[in-house]
């Protein structure tokens, strides 16, 4: 027997993915799993080193990155999880192309939407991250990220949820209405 489709969850970096996403996967008795953590896996199958995803960013750059990401989701449709999974994904694994139907296989999408003015600061609390285009000026780099970013989100999410300055609690309790109102059996 297959296991429900995971729940997905994208969005920008530093949007509540990973903590919204424990949550979630806590109310529905499901697994969490975070793409982040692939990526070091895959990273340490490769280079016989273990370093954060971060570090695999910065010391080997966005393509060997975005490489690691898409192997690592390639495998994950290939062998779906036997168990009920809560996914998060890094903020730029939806931008890729071929990643797109990827996702959509896998399962249904919930969009977490921060704003600009609740995201710089999230974002700025551990530095100016690595993938910002102008380093010198975050709140413009944070800008066009989300011009480019955000209609991708809204096309690939079966839900999405307008989170503002709304507690995880109040953000987990929207998603499990909308996967109950969009006929979603979780």
């Amino acid at each position: 027997m297959t296991a429900k489709p995971p729940i997905i969850l994208i969005g920008m970096k530093s949007s509540g993915k990973t903590t919204v996403g424990r949550l979630l996967a806590r109310r529905l008795g499901r697994c969490f799993d975070d793409m982040d953590a692939e990526i070091e896996r895959w990273h340490s199958r490769e280079q016989g080193e273990s370093l954060r995803f971060r570090d695999i960013f910065r010391r080997y750059g966005r393509d060997y990155f975005r490489k690691l990401e898409t192997a690592a989701l390639q495998h994950l449709c290939a062998h779906p999880p036997e168990f009920p999974l809560v996914l998060a994904t890094g903020g730029g694994l939806p931008l890729a192309e071929e990643n797109r139907p990827l996702l959509r296989q896998l399962g249904p999408m919930v969009f977490l939407d921060v704003p600009q003015a609740v995201l710089l600061p999230r974002i700025l609390a551990h530095g100016v991250p690595a993938f910002f285009p102008y380093p010198e000026d975050p709140e413009r780099s944070l800008a066009e990220l989300l011009a480019q970013r955000r209609p991708v989100y809204q096309s690939l999410a079966a839900i999405t949820i307008e989170c503002g300055d709304k507690s995880q609690e109040t953000i987990t309790r929207e998603i499990i209405n909308q996967l109950h109102q969009n006929g979603c059996d979780y």
